[in-house]
């Protein structure tokens, strides 16, 4: 395979598919995975592009046939990147971004080495709620796990490559971070 690989994780509703949108805007050889997921599809979004959105059936044969390159279960739905995807883009010589949660990232990460991983971070756990309510419309369930996961996910942060806080506003200054040490 040809290219670098890039990971973008964080806990839910940093900004890490905003970032991603920005960094490719800014270097056209990188190549977002479009990650499979059995969640339904939110408002904004669209099949192929921000998802993949299969069926649980669907997806489970994806497992059963080896066919992803990673996958996870979280908050009861699946996410994962098809093995197709990432030889596709790799063989065509882009530069792979994968913006996945921690699970995934840490799978990436453990199979690929060389691939450089950033931790996503807000300023406060307060700022990540109010923005993951925000993203919801106020339909956010799982309030209590959804703080034990971001705990957890936290505590994955020492072993990125980098961190990274996407405060409030200054996505720009995010993305130019982001860029720059993708440059060394």
């Amino acid at each position: 395979m040809h290219g670098k690989l890039s990971i973008i994780t964080g806990p839910s509703g940093v900004g890490k598919s905003s970032v991603a949108m920005k960094l490719m805007e800014r270097r056209p050889t990188l190549k977002k995975v479009v990650t499979c997921t059995t969640r339904p599809i939110r408002e904004g979004e669209r099949d192929g592009v921000s998802y993949h959105f299969l069926s649980r059936e669907t997806f489970q044969k994806l497992i059963d046939e080896g066919a992803l390159f990673e996958w996870d279960e979280h908050y009861g739905h699946l996410y994962g990147s098809r093995r197709s995807d990432v030889e596709a883009l790799m063989e065509a010589g882009h530069d792979n971004l994968f913006v996945v949660d921690v699970a995934g990232a840490q799978t990436i990460k453990k199979e690929n080495p060389d691939s450089t991983l950033f931790f996503i971070q807000a300023e406060s756990m307060d700022e990540l709620l109010s923005r993951i309510a925000k993203r919801d419309k106020g339909t956010t369930t799982g309030l209590e796990e959804r703080k034990a996961a971001i705990r957890r996910e936290m505590a994955f942060a020492a072993s990125a490559d980098h961190r990274i806080v996407n405060r409030k506003d200054r996505l720009d200054e995010t993305v130019s971070q982001i860029a720059a040490l993708m440059d060394t």
